[in-house]
């Protein structure tokens, strides 16, 4: 079993007596390659990354992600009903298939070309995908995509970008910006001590699956602050860059490519 001292989360100043409140003090970002998420390594056994990709899908649902990506969408799919967008890292495509779902009622016409590096990953998300949905799936590195310039109408990226080194999300962010022909939107974790104090406590109590607990944990260690996804995104290129805030610890940084 894993055991995380508390006082991990904070930081403590000599001679403080408050230095409890160090949990608001800024957290260095703790990226290795050695290190990755289990549901980045290749030949898991298959039921159990299933049941870590239906836990992230219910985790989204209830804590925001999924509203996150969906007010992202919204805000630049107002000028046309009928879309295809690229959504890179897209794992087990939960939030393509809520975009589909969205569209379907407010009658626009929205495909989706879910890319993943993980084939096993892509055929648990195929296997979750109804057929009349308009979703294709395709293996590629998100670094280097396999799509000519201006290839979509919308090139999104939705809580995947922390499981890239920095100088690889950036590439992934030029990718976007080649990609996307009206705009781009990413939308992740953010990084801090409260959010990840936050996260131990929630995978302690409440969620106790093996593989969630170990990701979660390392997700929020890995993710990227305000500033750095602002950052990131500025030298990716991307044009009239916006950054907006969510609930529950998460962001994103949106460009909408002006005609």
């Amino acid at each position: 079993m894993e055991i995380i001292r508390v006082s991990h989360f904070f930081r403590k100043k000599s001679g403080d007596a408050s230095s409890i409140l160090g949990i608001l003090a800024p957290m260095q970002r703790e990226f290795s390659e050695s290190q990755p998420e289990l549901m980045d390594l290749p030949d898991q056994d298959e039921a159990a990354l299933r049941n870590d990709l239906e836990h992230l899908a219910r985790l989204n649902r209830t804590f925001g992600g999924r509203k996150a990506v969906e007010t992202m969408f919204h805000k630049l799919a107002d000028r046309t009903r009928k879309l295809l967008l690229i959504d890179l890292a897209s794992g087990y495509s939960d939030h393509g298939r809520n975009l589909i779902r969205l569209s379907k009622e407010r009658q626009h016409d929205v495909t989706i070309v879910a890319v993943d590096f993980q084939f096993q990953t892509l055929q648990i998300a195929r296997k979750a995908t109804s057929p009349d949905q308009k979703m294709f799936f395709v293996q590629a590195d998100a670094r280097k995509l396999p799509f000519r310039n201006k290839a979509a109408d919308l090139a999104f990226c939705s809580l995947a970008l922390h499981h890239f080194a920095e100088k690889d999300a950036l590439a992934v962010l030029r990718e976007m910006a080649r990609i996307g022909r009206f705009g781009t939107a990413c939308v992740d974790l953010v990084r801090s001590r409260l959010a990840a104090f936050c996260i131990w406590m929630l995978t302690t109590f409440l969620i106790r699956d093996p593989m969630v607990r170990h990701d979660a944990r390392l997700s929020v260690r890995r993710a990227f602050t305000s500033g750095e996804m602002k950052s990131l995104a500025r030298q990716a290129g991307w044009p009239n860059l916006k950054q907006v805030k969510f609930f529950w610890f998460q962001q994103g940084v949106l460009a909408r490519v002006e005609a």
